[in-house]
């Protein structure tokens, strides 16, 4: 462009602006100017040039946002790794960092995964609150999918977005349109707070999903597209199938599209290599015409999809759909999705192309924003670049240290693989269909030997109660609490407190997010069909009523502790608090919090919620930490009502710095640290595995691949002995709450143990036997045996006691290398034994063959090992076909299991068929 055409642009804009930069605002307003008339008519390029001064001021506002993001991101970074000296060198306090530590320490557990679960179970609570008040919980944690419901959900929803559509008069659609709507805005305002910039769209009826397996044409797709000849080629009918399922999705949906979603496109600028990208898609028969700018789009939206770019993290870049194309100028926070004409059109593509219900969708849509907020708010808007950074950083102080074991740990994989975690990149398959197989082996195998996983959740109390202490609590609150749980003895009040800590959000979101449509395919069945099995064999009852007592228990302990300042707390409570990142004059907030809750709520502390003006370093009079009427209760409320005051002088805040929106801020960021704390004592209780688990199992190892899901089939059920071992017997091994370890330990063992004598016992009455004696036969005495297969049954020895002790671990199967290596590898070697005997020629291992067939298809077939209802089917059905199968089996049988436990049965098998 002439140098003269700059000069009235020179004379407005000053040294603003450097040619290049005039050039580029030149020529993108004429391109505006085009789109909307003649290039030079006077009107477009003024309308042109209006939309264009707000798309800079959007970009500078953005950049703005985004520099102070980053720098606030990377202030938490530095502060919190600093303080971190207790748990270890630089690559201990990155592990800690990202997905938490056991070690005691400031902030040691309060890692990115941990301020993730914390705000996802915060929206999923508000979500299940919302509904269940609402009387509309039952009608959306069916089995059944209602589609004219969802779709009249859908319909509403775009409606209060501003689509000009008639009313469904579907009431119950209207109100849950109105919870979720409220929910998504609240999630995109959080993604918004931590730096990224997302506007609201017009006739928004939820986030989309695509079915990646649909999208790219289905598991067959190499035979549907070459048939038989594809054996030969598989290469040539991959690239076929590929062909034909982006023209297939491309001509269901385009029609679908409102001309918003590829606005700009149109005009775009062939220099940056989009044509000649489009010329070579053309060439290698990927679209059909390379000058359609709107099918070279949707083909790299396909290709997003189909390679799981979608599904990953992208902080200030995520978009949920997919990734736009490389532009020259960047455009901040403005993310091209896919705008349908109608939201009947988005149910459409769902029907077709999507994953899950539209519910369960919107719990996702949820979870993602909460888990993008935190990656953000730690990591920054650009995380992936901010990690580099942290990394490079912390390997110059350990080398400059002269530390080679942190600086290699530093840059192993696994630090790596900690952070893909976060972002989900870790997740992403090499090869779709190979992760569906291996995923679908492993339920398939989770249905069918954990039928009894109810009678060894006798032993989980012992781990709460555990738990509990570490917490401040006492081991008796412990027990009380899960006993109180799970015999659904609870009173009123401690049910309402436990709610308000959001224990009704994780089974509320399984209920929600579980329920996938039959045209799924396998993953989707199975996935039904796994909670369906959960409830059935009472696990989801058990686990429900355990956390719930767990949580009421843990709100009351808080509640009591709120009398005491930092220096007389429990030494549990006050461990706990550092470890999450909250420090004495954070507590002092905490307490003051829920005793003017207290006051909103209670008759005669009416009046002390009206004295903010005593400040944080007024002292609480006996009065205000007086228990009130009845027991205290800790929930989330209590930091509400915070003052602004007190919430600036612990933050050090004066003058401009103390403004309302700091005080938004301060106030944020305690509650997500106590709701990060809560939390995780509550998955401590259960000892769920968690993001540090699934790293340490998998070692970052992608699924997808032969080497990733034989990891994953190995580790089966290897989560919740990690767990044992990672969050109950490590730091008990090393002492918490004023605690000896060797007090620690002996509760551990000693309980479990208990505990685990009397889940053995559960089972053997639940199989038809016997209860195992102190004494053989003989009159020996049995007792270290037995101590030893209670002590595995509990979890005490965690995974190395599942195999080398016992008749039957955790798992109800027997420990041997397969109980070891996980279910799926030991049936693999039983059917190879099996076809081993039915080649080899020899009669007699011929004769066994169909006895052992028999066994295998027994032992494999789902919710046949329901404890509850295996024994009468045993009796009346498998007893007689294995004895008509192979004669003699049954008695073989019954001799092999007294012989292996000491225990015979209450009703001889063999004599009861007449064997």
């Amino acid at each position: 462009m002439s140098r003269v055409c700059h000069q009235p642009v020179r004379m407005a804009t000053g040294d603003a602006f450097s040619d290049e930069q005039i050039d580029d605002i030149l020529d993108r307003m004429l391109k505006k100017a085009q789109r909307k008339g003649e290039a030079f008519d006077r009107a477009a390029i003024q309308e042109a040039a209006a939309e264009l001064t707000k798309e800079e001021l959007f970009a500078r506002l953005s950049e703005q946002r985004l520099r102070v993001a980053s720098a606030r991101a990377s202030q938490k970074i530095d502060a919190q790794l600093a303080a971190m000296t207790a748990v270890g060198d630089e690559a201990d306090r990155l592990k800690a960092y990202n997905v938490g530590s056991e070690k005691q320490g400031l902030a040691a557990s309060f890692s990115v995964d941990a301020e993730a679960r914390a705000r996802t179970t915060a929206l999923w609570g508000e979500a299940e609150r919302q509904l269940r008040d609402a009387g509309l919980m039952d009608r959306l944690s069916g089995f059944a999918v209602d589609e004219g419901f969802e779709r009249a959900i859908r319909r509403e929803r775009s409606r209060l977005n501003g689509a000009d559509i008639e009313p469904t008069g579907d009431a119950d659609a209207l109100k849950v349109a109105e919870i979720l709507n409220g929910l998504s805005e609240k999630g995109r305002l959080m993604q918004n707070d931590v730096g990224a910039w997302i506007g609201r769209l017009d006739g928004y009826s939820g986030r989309q999903s695509h079915d990646r397996l649909r999208v790219s044409g289905g598991f067959w797709r190499e035979f549907q597209a070459g048939g038989l000849a594809a054996i030969k080629d598989m290469k040539g009918a991959s690239l076929k199938a590929s062909r034909r399922a982006f023209r297939e999705w491309r001509d269901f949906i385009r029609p679908k599209l409102a001309d918003e979603t590829f606005a700009g496109i149109e005009a775009r600028d062939v220099d940056d290599g989009w044509l000649d990208d489009a010329k070579a898609l053309q060439r290698a028969g990927a679209i059909d015409d390379a000058a359609d700018v709107r099918e070279v789009f949707l083909y790299r939206v396909w290709f997003d999809i189909v390679s799981g770019k979608s599904e990953v993290l992208g902080g200030l870049d995520d978009i949920g759909d997919f990734r736009p194309p490389a532009s020259k100028a960047r455009s901040v926070s403005k993310h091209r999705v896919l705008h349908y004409k109608t939201p009947d059109d988005a149910h459409d593509y769902a029907l077709r192309f999507g994953r899950g219900s539209l519910l369960a969708n919107a719990m996702a849509e949820l979870e993602r924003a909460a888990r993008n907020t935190a990656l953000m708010n730690r990591w920054g808007p650009a995380p992936e670049a901010m990690f580099e950074n942290t990394v490079g950083k912390l390997h110059a102080e350990a080398r400059a240290r002269g530390d080679v074991g942190a600086a290699n740990r530093l840059m192993r994989a696994q630090r790596r693989a900690e952070f893909d975690e976060l972002t989900g990149a870790g997740n992403q398959p090499d090869s779709l269909r190979l992760a569906m197989i291996g995923r679908s082996i492993r339920m398939q195998q989770s249905l069918a030997k954990l039928g009894g996983m109810v009678l060894s959740g006798l032993s989980d109390t012992s781990l709460a109660a555990t738990a509990m202490k570490r917490a401040g609590a006492t081991w008796l609150d412990g027990y009380n609490g899960a006993l109180a749980g799970v015999t659904r003895m609870q009173g009123a009040e401690g049910k309402a407190a436990a709610d308000l800590l959001d224990v009704g959000a994780r089974s509320a979101a399984a209920h929600l997010t579980g329920r996938f449509h039959a045209a799924d395919g396998p993953l989707g069945w199975a996935a039904q069909a796994q909670r369906f099995f959960y409830r059935v064999n009472l696990f989801e009852f058990w686990q429900d009523g355990l956390r719930r007592g767990v949580a009421e228990m843990y709100s009351a302990h808080l509640g009591a502790e709120a009398a005491n300042p930092w220096a007389a707390l429990n030494a549990g409570t006050r461990e706990t608090l550092e470890r999450y990142g909250i420090e004495a004059d954070d507590w002092e907030l905490v307490r003051k919090g829920l005793v003017s809750l207290d006051a909103a709520r209670t008759e005669g502390f009416a009046g002390m919620r009206s004295r903010p003006e005593a400040g944080l370093d007024a002292p609480l009079d006996a009065a205000a930490t007086a228990e009130p009427a009845g027991r205290r209760y800790f929930t989330f409320e209590a930091l509400d009502g915070l003052s602004d005051r007190d919430l600036f002088k612990r933050a050090g805040l004066t003058g401009k710095e103390a403004t309302p929106e700091a005080a938004r801020r301060l106030r944020e960021d305690l509650r997500v640290r106590v709701q990060a704390m809560v939390g995780g004592v509550l998955d401590d209780a259960m000892t769920e595995a968690r993001a540090r688990e699934r790293v340490a199992m998998t070692r970052g190892i992608k699924p997808g691949t032969v080497w990733g899901e034989a990891v994953r089939s190995f580790t089966q059920f290897w989560s919740f002995s990690a767990a044992i071992m990672g969050r109950h017997v490590a730091p008990a091994a090393k002492g918490y709450a004023g605690q000896a370890p060797v007090a620690l330990l002996a509760h551990l063992i000693l309980a479990s143990t208990a505990l685990g004598y009397l889940s053995l016992q559960a089972k053997q009455v639940a199989k038809g036997r016997e209860l195992r004696p102190m004494t053989d036969e003989d009159g020996e005495f049995q007792g270290g045996k037995l101590f030893l297969a209670s002590l595995l049954q509990g979890g005490g020895l965690g995974l190395y006691g599942d195999f080398f002790f016992g008749e039957a671990s955790r798992n109800g199967m027997p420990a041997t290398l397969s109980a070891f290596a996980g279910p799926a590898v030991g049936e693999a070697e039983k059917l190879r034994g099996i076809m081993a005997d039915l080649i080899s020629g020899d009669p007699e291992r011929l004769e066994d063959v169909p006895a052992a067939g028999f066994r295998f298809a027994k032992d494999n077939t789902p919710f046949l090992n329901l404890f509850y209802a295996r024994t009468a089917l045993d009796y009346l059905l498998l007893y007689r076909i294995q004895e008509a199968i192979s004669p003699g089996s049954v008695a073989r049988y019954e001799k092999r299991v007294e012989d292996q436990t000491g225990a015979g049965f209450i009703v001889s098998p063999s004599e009861a068929i007449g064997a």
